[in-house]
């Protein structure tokens, strides 16, 4: 009889250990986690008077799940931000500095795959000439944990450059304004040209006058002014910036063509303030003038 009883206990712990054994494997070893496409949509503070800061430039995301969080990398008035609703959505915030400089930043893909890892697809195209010297993205998703890793995998092209290459610019105005630019040359500086790189409000207070009003303001941090100005003799003219480039020996080439309107012999002189993207400061001005006669 106790060698019956014996055997029964004897069955029932080597069960016990077996269903024991098993739930632990099944524990310590989950079943894989399919990766899921999360669908996302970009955030941008372009048109706005704010730019990021307090940024990392390290190739990593930070996830952020309020406006407070968000007011610790965004430089400029709360109110002027495009608002997100952060109920049900997180900011994704990816930024990173490469080896050489970012012509664009494109993201491919976001994918989950385990319940709190995430991975982020960003091709970067570079190029030698100027350009930004990092990359930001921010992406709007569906609300996730703060604690959540998102883990940026980058992938890069090379983009040959092709010289010499357009630079876009924006015109800066003060029409509708009692403020003007003051000229540059002396009138006695006839058939010649000159340039004013501006980098800070600093150096344009020098070059602006105002009559009890305000300038238009100009992000320093984005932009610089190039002011160029010429004094011509002859014939009454109009001016025109036929191009803005920059060469393959690194100057940047500014064209302007005038052209005969009348035969009264007069004084005329030409301006032009214009604004392009900071990461051309360091490159040298060129004015070259061709006039036509009529």
């Amino acid at each position: 009889m106790k060698t019956k009883s014996f055997y029964f206990v004897f069955l029932f712990l080597f069960f016990a250990t077996v269903f024991s054994s098993c739930k632990k494997t099944e524990t310590e070893n989950p079943q894989p986690f399919n990766p899921i496409k999360i669908s996302f949509e970009e955030y941008s503070l372009e048109g706005t008077a704010c730019q990021w800061k307090n940024l990392p430039y390290n190739n990593t995301v930070i996830v952020i799940n309020n406006k407070e969080e968000l007011e610790k990398y965004v430089l400029g008035e709360e109110d002027t931000f495009p608002d997100i609703d952060f109920a049900n959505h997180s900011l994704l915030l990816a930024s990173g500095r490469p080896y050489n400089r970012v012509l664009d930043a494109i993201v491919n893909d976001l994918e989950q795959y385990t319940s709190d890892k995430y991975k982020l697809d960003v091709e970067l195209t570079l190029s030698d000439t100027a350009a930004h010297e990092f990359w930001v993205k921010a992406l709007i998703v569906k609300k996730i944990h703060h604690e959540s890793k998102v883990r940026v995998n980058l992938s890069a092209q090379e983009k040959e450059i092709v010289y010499p290459i357009d630079i876009p610019y924006l015109e800066y105005s003060l029409e509708g304004t009692q403020c003007y630019l003051l000229k540059i040359l002396n009138s006695g500086d006839l058939d010649k040209c000159s340039i004013k790189q501006i980098n800070s409000n600093e150096e344009l207070e020098k070059y602006i006058r105002c009559n009890g009003d305000s300038y238009p303001d100009i992000d320093f941090s984005k932009y610089k002014l190039l002011f160029a100005f010429g004094v011509q003799s002859g014939t009454g003219f109009k001016a025109t910036l036929s191009s803005l480039k920059l060469t393959d020996e690194q100057i940047i080439e500014m064209r302007v063509s005038t052209e005969s309107v009348n035969f009264f012999q007069v004084l005329n002189s030409w301006s032009f303030p214009i604004l392009v993207n900071k990461s051309f400061s360091k490159y040298p001005v060129v004015i070259y003038v061709e006039h036509t006669n009529l």
